[in-house]
């Protein structure tokens, strides 16, 4: 889903509201440096230091950002906006498919709904896939908007499959968020970085 132009770039239209549109919003990871240029431009909270959230409102075959005057219109405050998305969020339906890789476990959810990597925000969904780990650590990554990649890790070998994948799908995404991998623990995420010893 791609996101939807400025809807007063080419003739005056009535203006976008999210006024009664609570099952229309869904919340939407992008890479932290799109809110350190525009602060004020959409309404955001902070996610990790690498990633931010934001917030669409889906228009069927595209979506808009919401800002900040949006909510001062519906009488919504952030929260309440927060929790609408959520709820939403946890609404859409999706499937796993899993692959094995030597002793890694990788699963992608990818669903073409344009709120694939939102689901890194749905901590019962990343509890589960931690509940049922059978390697050392658990590892998610959002390289770009359409995919959110588990991984069921074991060891130094399981993290670099895990970077490497990261970065193969960061160059294929229309939206890209983020070049590194977190491992998830507790709710936590914590990017890390992988380096080969050959300096590669």
């Amino acid at each position: 889903m791609s996101e939807a132009k400025d809807p007063s770039s080419k003739q005056k239209r009535s203006p976008v509201t999210v006024s009664g549109q609570q099952n229309r919003v869904y919340p939407v990871i992008r890479h932290a440096s799109l809110v350190q240029k525009q602060p004020k431009r959409w309404v955001s909270k902070p996610h990790t230091a690498d990633t931010a959230i934001l917030y669409a409102l889906d228009m069927d075959k595209g979506y808009l950002l919401i800002e900040p005057h949006m909510l001062t219109e519906a009488g919504w405050t952030p929260e309440e906006l927060h929790h609408h998305a959520m709820e939403n969020l946890k609404k859409l339906p999706f499937s796993v498919k899993s692959q094995s890789v030597g002793d890694n476990l990788i699963h992608f959810i990818s669903p073409t709904d344009g709120y694939a990597a939102s689901r890194i925000l749905l901590d019962d969904l990343l509890r589960d896939f931690d509940a049922k780990k059978t390697g050392d650590s658990l590892g998610v990554s959002i390289p770009h908007q359409d995919v959110l990649i588990v991984a069921d890790m074991v060891g130094e070998t399981g993290a670099h499959l895990l970077a490497r994948l990261t970065y193969d799908f960061a160059s294929k995404g229309e939206v890209p968020i983020s070049l590194l991998p977190f491992y998830w623990e507790d709710g936590e995420l914590t990017p890390f970085l992988v380096v080969s010893h050959d300096g590669k």
